[in-house]
């Protein structure tokens, strides 16, 4: 019992910047028996339901745990801004693989989006996740965003006139300095 609460702690770092900053936990998932991935999911979903912690339902996301979804849809339901209600919609949709109620939670929800720092158009990546053509003619609206973040993320997430492509090109061009080949 001590083993996985030392393990559980290991998947759920604190909440500093110093140890959740580039952190994934899904290489320590992957090594988990079925006692272990019980137990943590066990652990999650006690811990949820009194801390709203995205890690929490991420890691419960990654072992695609059914029985989250009530903690999940808790914390929708508490959430107050559209950013949040979007990102725990996604979650239990995600775990779902396409949920019809929790793309009209998000559909309905990124029509009332308003960005007030350019953080925020990260919220596309979830957005996508719901495969929807309404959900992408809304994040249209955003390629020409004032917010350089906003459009990048919208322009990234549909993939606006090969944007996407044109970040994970590789340049094979000659350098300036290699004008002689």
């Amino acid at each position: 019992m001590k083993e996985n609460e030392l393990l559980l702690k290991k998947i759920i770092p604190p909440k500093t910047r110093e140890e959740r900053d580039c952190f994934s936990n899904e290489d320590i998932i992957a090594e988990l028996n079925q006692e272990q991935i019980k137990y943590i999911e066990k652990r999650l979903i006690e811990l949820l339901e009194t801390d709203n912690d995205y890690l929490i339902a991420e890691t419960l996301v990654h072992i695609k745990s059914e029985k989250s979804i009530p903690a999940i849809f808790k914390q929708l339901k508490k959430s107050s801004s559209s950013f949040e209600k979007i990102k725990w919609a996604s979650f239990i949709n995600e775990i779902r693989n396409g949920d019809k109620e929790m793309e009209l939670i998000a559909y309905n929800e990124c029509k009332k989006m308003e960005f007030i720092y350019e953080i925020q158009g990260i919220v596309f990546c979830d957005l996508i996740k719901f495969k929807s053509p309404r959900i992408e003619k809304e994040i249209e609206k955003y390629v020409d965003h004032k917010y350089f973040l906003v459009n990048h993320y919208a322009k990234l997430v549909l993939n606006y006139n090969g944007y996407s492509d044109d970040k994970n090109k590789t340049d094979d061009s000659k350098k300036w300095w290699e004008f002689w080949r």
